[in-house]
């Protein structure tokens, strides 16, 4: 080997081995103080990436758990019946892995119990509110003033004494007065039924000798009487049948009739005119004076925006109730005697249904609110075992990740301490070979 000054060729392969061992050193060191084995993509660029990806994969599958157990505390409070939502609940790492569940509300109506009905029911948003009452079965007298009204109406009979007796009765909403303890030469074997009225600021009654208006119930059974010759019919009238349904040959041979109504009791009652058209009956009046016919007829206007006024049908429609109002009659109290007329304020009987068998409805309520309570537990369970499953999945997932990105500090310490050594006898080898151009100069001596 050539003594040269210029290069120092040991020196140079000292420094490079000292180099390397103090890169091992440093690798050495920065494994231990982080604990990752894989700190940059110099030292594991494939390892990395997996262990990204496993990362990503725990991440997801935690929160998964996390919205899994709010699910069972939802689930759990739904127990109470008062919500109505529907949750989606994520269980998995990606989007498509989830749980529906629908938590509808639970109250009367979706339980079909808002129709739920067990005692007649009346309409009464027409009816002033008034103070509450007590009326009860007694005899009152009447002083001749106050009895003015009733023996006018009743052809002024002769009455016993200076007073007339009432008798006040209460039968199905409605308040009566029998008038007795009177002489009718016309008719002495009746008493006559009287319609009472309350005063809502007093209490007082008062009797309604010749009540303008009767109203009978849809169990009436209604006959035409009198029927009359084909009329002639005004144009107008006319044009009301036919925007009724009512073809024009049979507008044209339009009848004139005068109904007849037999109430609940059995009673008759003389009803108005009608007109008789295509086996149909229709409202109308009927002036015996004038021989003037009046339609009644309800204005409507059709799809075109002209005005029609059509023909009012009289009768029902099967399995419906029908309230017949009978105008412009003037009943005597004697006359009117065993009818049911109702007392004012009208009550919409008609519109008053029963529910069919309730425990019917009660048990399939139960029966709605008992399978949602079903689902709800099944929810439960399987939100259980899905956290179950995802700590499972977590936990095999961490372990891999371990084996992958973790440092082994078995092996990271003994690379330390190689590499110390190494730097160590490096750093005296190093001094060694420095000292290798020395010798050269004893040639020159």
């Amino acid at each position: 080997m050539a003594q040269v000054i210029n290069t120092n060729s040991l020196s140079l392969l000292t420094q490079n081995n000292l180099n390397k061992s103090q890169s091992a050193l440093g690798t050495a060191i920065e494994r231990l103080s982080s604990g990752l084995r894989i700190n940059s993509a110099k030292d594991d660029a494939a390892g990395q990436a997996i262990a990204n990806r496993f990362t990503a994969n725990i991440k997801g599958l935690t929160q998964a758990s996390r919205n899994a157990n709010d699910g069972i505390s939802i689930a759990q409070t739904t127990e109470g019946l008062a919500q109505d939502n529907t949750l989606t609940i994520q269980v998995g790492a990606n989007d498509g892995e989830t749980i529906d569940i629908d938590l509808k509300q639970i109250n009367s109506q979706t339980l079909g119990l808002d129709t739920l009905n067990v005692q007649k029911a009346y309409d009464v948003s027409a009816t002033a509110a008034m103070d509450p009452k007590s009326f009860t079965d007694g005899t009152k007298n009447l002083t001749a003033p106050d009895a003015t009204a009733i023996k006018a109406a009743l052809g002024n009979p002769a009455a016993t004494g200076d007073s007339l007796s009432a008798t006040l009765s209460f039968k199905d909403g409605k308040y009566y007065a029998t008038v007795a303890g009177y002489t009718n030469a016309a008719d002495t074997s009746k008493n006559g039924k009287y319609e009472v009225n309350v005063d809502s600021a007093t209490g007082a009654v008062t009797f309604n000798a010749a009540p303008t208006k009767a109203t009978v119930t849809g169990d009436t059974t209604v006959t035409k009487v009198q029927v009359n010759a084909p009329v002639a019919v005004s144009t107008d009238v006319k044009k009301a049948l036919e925007d009724g349904g009512v073809s024009n040959a049979d507008a044209t041979a339009a009848k004139l009739v005068k109904m007849s109504y037999t109430d609940k009791n059995g009673k008759s009652i003389d009803g108005g005119y009608a007109l008789e058209a295509g086996g149909k009956y229709y409202a109308a009046t009927y002036d015996e004076g004038t021989g003037k016919i009046t339609a009644n007829v309800t204005t409507y206007t059709d799809s075109t925006g002209a005005t029609k006024t059509a023909a009012n049908q009289l009768g029902g429609v099967d399995g419906k109730t029908e309230v017949v109002t009978i105008d412009g009659k003037t009943y005597n109290a004697s006359k009117a005697a065993g009818h049911d007329f109702k007392a004012q304020p009208e009550l919409a009987e008609a519109a008053a249904k029963t529910t069919e068998n309730p425990l019917a409805k009660i048990d399939a309520a139960l029966a709605q609110v008992d399978a949602l309570r079903s689902d709800l537990g099944a929810v439960q369970n399987r939100f259980n075992s899905a956290i179950t499953n995802l700590g499972n999945t977590v936990n095999n997932l961490s372990e891999a990740r371990s084996r992958i990105e973790d440092s082994d500090y078995a092996t990271e310490v003994s690379n330390m301490s190689r590499a110390q050594i190494l730097q160590q006898a490096g750093t005296s080898v190093l001094a060694q070979a420095n000292q290798v151009p020395q010798n050269v100069l004893s040639l020159l001596r």
